[in-house]
């Protein structure tokens, strides 16, 4: 990046990250002692994955979950007010910052915020967590059953961020889910750091799927912060292509970090969303098995509802009760197949990495008999790393 490094934005990122650490390391046993409550240490959980792959669907999986403190993309301030920035210089303050988080420890957050944290409606998507939507955090909702988002947004919005911290600290799983972390080696501190335990859940689903899905959902902030050190190129159709590439290549080292790194042995876990799709009961209680969570009954039902029901209608930025066949297979009949023979020559490694099979004409995509994804892949590839310690 050259002289790039130096310039005002680059010197207030640094200053974020020293103050960030400096922070962790004062408070470090404060946080330690915090969570002596619990019988057993708080399990961490982060979700890593790309956009448009359904990891939003997976965070409101724990979500759901009466055990579970749930974020959704803590990294979104941190891209949103650096934005002249690279995704290689930025996974470090975003790596810090879920650091903190996962300790409970929120004030490094409010560094990123536009406000200086005042209040949690300053957090874009804090409706996504059900935790933020009640007390302590906010005490103006209170649901009967569940909660509602659109709710949340207008009744907790003024919620003070200082109750943020003590609500962490009263759940015995602290779950995150991001799309901003490319490189697995990042995150290898973490995994190394004794006051944290750590367990990293790997979604990915078909390019082709993804890349169907991106062209009706622009992100162009991020696609310039992805390509900032490749080149933004003005076709949009470029745009993706160039996106999918350094998205699928960073898929690939993700996980073959994850088989050759022993400190990930039982902390790694990887997913298809078409498997969660297909067979969301199993998929969920894997899920919940290797981060330690009990599957209740009403989790059971509510899997069920959210994967077997259509909502027509809603216009809500994320909805997540969809006919999940119809959205696994969207792709073979709304893709052209141009697009679709270009992105499996961009992400051959990924397709061949997590099961996904190519078609050779228009034909044969849209010819539902066709196999596009490897049955059984989790159980007879090498290419997950679940067995977990005990």
């Amino acid at each position: 990046m050259g002289l790039h490094l130096w310039s005002c934005q680059y010197r207030e990122i640094a200053a974020a990250i020293v103050k960030n650490l400096q922070y962790l390391f004062s408070t470090s046993s404060s946080c330690s002692s915090s969570s002596s409550s619990f019988k057993a240490k708080p399990v961490h959980v982060l979700i890593v994955s790309s956009w448009r792959s359904g990891s939003s669907f997976i965070g409101q999986i724990f979500n759901h979950h009466k055990d579970v403190f749930y974020l959704f993309e803590p990294g979104h301030p941190v891209w949103m007010k650096f934005q002249m920035e690279s995704s290689e210089l930025l996974t470090y303050p975003v790596r810090d910052l879920l650091h903190s988080l996962f300790t409970c420890d929120v004030l490094p957050l409010t560094h990123y915020l536009p406000k200086g944290g005042k209040h949690i409606d300053e957090m874009r998507f804090f409706p996504e967590s059900r935790a933020l939507c009640t007390p302590p955090v906010c005490s103006a909702y209170i649901p009967p059953e569940g909660y509602d988002r659109q709710t949340c947004f207008y009744r907790c919005a003024n919620s003070s961020m200082d109750k943020m911290a003590e609500a962490c600290r009263m759940y015995s799983h602290v779950v995150m889910k991001t799309v901003r972390i490319l490189d697995l080696s990042v995150l290898l501190p973490l995994l190394q750091n004794p006051n944290l335990n750590l367990r990293i859940i790997h979604l990915v689903r078909d390019p082709r799927a993804v890349a169907l899905s991106r062209k009706g959902f622009p992100l162009t902030i991020e696609d310039s912060i992805l390509l900032k050190n490749e080149g933004v190129p003005k076709n949009k159709n470029l745009i993706i292509s160039q996106v999918m590439r350094k998205v699928c290549n960073a898929q690939v080292v993700i996980n073959k970090l994850a088989r050759t790194d022993k400190s990930l042995d039982g902390r790694y876990m990887v997913l298809r969303h078409e498997d969660l799709a297909r067979n969301p009961l199993e998929s969920i209680t894997q899920m919940y098995n290797f981060s330690k969570l009990q599957l209740t009954e009403d989790m059971k039902q509510w899997m069920y509802n959210i994967t077997h029901t259509e909502i027509k209608g809603l216009e809500q930025f994320m909805t997540f009760s969809k006919n999940s066949f119809k959205v696994i297979t969207r792709w073979r009949t709304g893709a052209d197949f141009n697009l679709v023979n270009q992105i499996q020559q961009m992400c051959k490694g990924a397709m061949k990495a997590f099961g996904y099979l190519p078609v050779k004409t228009k034909k044969e995509q849209e010819n539902m008999a066709v196999e596009v994804i490897k049955e059984k892949w989790s159980q007879t590839e090498d290419s997950t790393r679940i067995k977990l310690k005990h």
